[in-house]
């Protein structure tokens, strides 16, 4: 009997509602947009009404905007809300947090890609939702569950800061790499691994999974068997597209964005030609600088979300912190209804590169910092072969001195690093974008990348 399906029924016994939820979301997948909204119209209506009910943030909050819920009937009627902003979210959680007792939850964090780890409650439903879609996505790069998968990342994406894997990784037919160590010794020993040949298909983050292929073609190895990537968490810039297919033999390398704590997501379709909107975890406006729709093609905006499945910490126009635009309303020859987005630009940085060999990519870092109570923000710059500058926006219940800073970043990130700390807001791009890891020290010599040995580079 074939191992994926052995790993399928397996997971048809251990998560079988994600399983019903995948099947429920793709028989949706032909839904032109009149259909979605209209179906989103409906969970609007009781989305406001269980938050003006049971949330007390809200009803303060919408004060002077609404005087009762049922002024909100559809996604067009949400402009009349104001936003709600992370920082809000931040200090104000306790009053987000649905007071319904029939709502059963656990805590939630996110993967703090954006550099502002978020706290936030989570129902199972909610969490089964968020899989079952992602699936879908998945299975548009040539994924089925019960598949051998590879996850390239950070605890954002299931991963931790070492390879072990646990009960659910061998029911799901997972294997992890981290993203925070990513080493030729590392590479060598994944590629000499048995399960190596039977990868068909790998997740994670693009500039991770980029150095990870780029290590293995270095060697000669690539997974035979694999069918297609996909990459998510940070904006994968074209080039780095490019270079992951190349690397790994040029299967197809689709782009993946959303956010847990807002519900949202959107990924490429098989044609790769603009990421397909989900809509039954979550809505998407694009907004402009009013806080009103956007309905035009290729206007970008600010992205805003509201959950709707997750009644536990229900997000009401939720500033996402990236922006988008809407692409095309068009069905795609696959066959999917849905609107698609183009390019989204956000979230993104470099890769620390150190003079060891080892390169560190975005998730090694949030995978850390997201545990930091008391961290509003942070950043690394890298002004040196092996020098690094974090600077980190913390409130007054930030309870680290310095020097217990500096012993954690040398535990949990590099020892071969020397750190640099600085207690301020991270410096942001010229157009106003926050790289998490911005490497000055290649951009100061014109590089983004280090050159092969063969190559000069300075190193002071």
């Amino acid at each position: 009997m074939p191992a994926a399906f052995v790993h399928r029924l397996l997971m048809e016994a251990a998560v079988p509602e994600r399983l019903k939820l995948l099947r429920l979301v793709n028989s949706r997948s032909s839904w032109r947009a009149e259909q979605i909204r209209a179906y989103q119209d409906e969970k609007v209506r009781e989305v406001v009404a269980y938050c003006w009910k049971h949330v007390p943030f809200y009803r303060a909050h919408w004060s002077g905007s609404i005087g009762a819920p049922e002024e909100i009937r559809t996604v067009s009627d949400l402009q009349r809300l104001p936003v709600l902003t992370k920082e809000q979210l931040r200090t104000r959680l306790a009053d987000l947090t649905t007071t319904d007792p029939a709502v059963q939850s656990t805590p939630a964090r996110s993967g703090g890609s954006t550099g502002r780890p978020t706290l936030f409650r989570m129902t199972k439903f909610d969490e089964e939702m968020c899989w079952g879609q992602m699936y879908l996505a998945w299975h548009w790069a040539g994924f089925n569950p019960g598949d051998p998968f590879l996850v390239v990342g950070g605890e954002s994406i299931g991963v931790g800061l070492g390879d072990k894997r646990n009960w659910r990784d061998r029911i799901m037919n997972r294997w992890v790499s981290s993203g925070s160590n990513l080493t030729e010794e590392r590479a060598r020993e994944l590629a000499a691994s048995p399960h190596f040949s039977r990868i068909r298909f790998i997740y994670g983050y693009p500039n991770a999974i980029r150095e990870l292929g780029e290590l293995l073609s270095g060697l000669g190895a690539k997974p035979p068997r694999l069918r297609g990537v996909v990459c998510t968490a940070e904006v994968m810039r074209p080039e780095v597209r490019a270079e992951i297919s190349k690397a790994f033999g040029g299967v197809p390398v689709h782009d993946q964005w959303g956010l847990n704590d807002g519900g949202l997501l959107a990924a490429d379709g098989p044609e790769r030609d603009g990421l397909h909107v989900f809509f039954h975890r979550g809505l998407l406006e694009i907004v402009d600088e009013n806080n009103r729709q956007i309905d035009e093609l290729n206007r970008p905006g600010r992205a805003l979300a509201t959950s709707l499945s997750n009644l536990a910490t229900p997000f009401v126009r939720y500033e996402t912190g990236d922006d988008v635009h809407w692409r095309s309303f068009d069905p795609a020859p696959s066959g999917i209804g849905w609107p698609r987005i183009g390019p989204v630009d956000g979230r993104t940085g470099d890769v620390i590169y150190l003079p060891s060999g080892r390169r560190i990519a975005m998730p090694g870092l949030t995978l850390v910092m997201r545990w930091l109570d008391g961290l509003r923000q942070y950043q690394f710059i890298q002004t040196g072969a092996n020098t690094v500058t974090a600077r980190l926006d913390t409130d007054d219940s930030f309870a680290l001195g310095e020097c217990e800073v500096l012993d954690y970043l040398r535990n949990k990130i590099a020892d071969e690093i020397e750190w640099t700390i600085v207690r301020d807001k991270p410096q942001l791009t010229q157009n106003g974008k926050l790289l998490i890891i911005r490497n000055d020290w290649l951009r100061g010599q014109g590089l983004t990348r280090p050159p092969r040995a063969s190559e000069s580079i300075h190193t002071s």
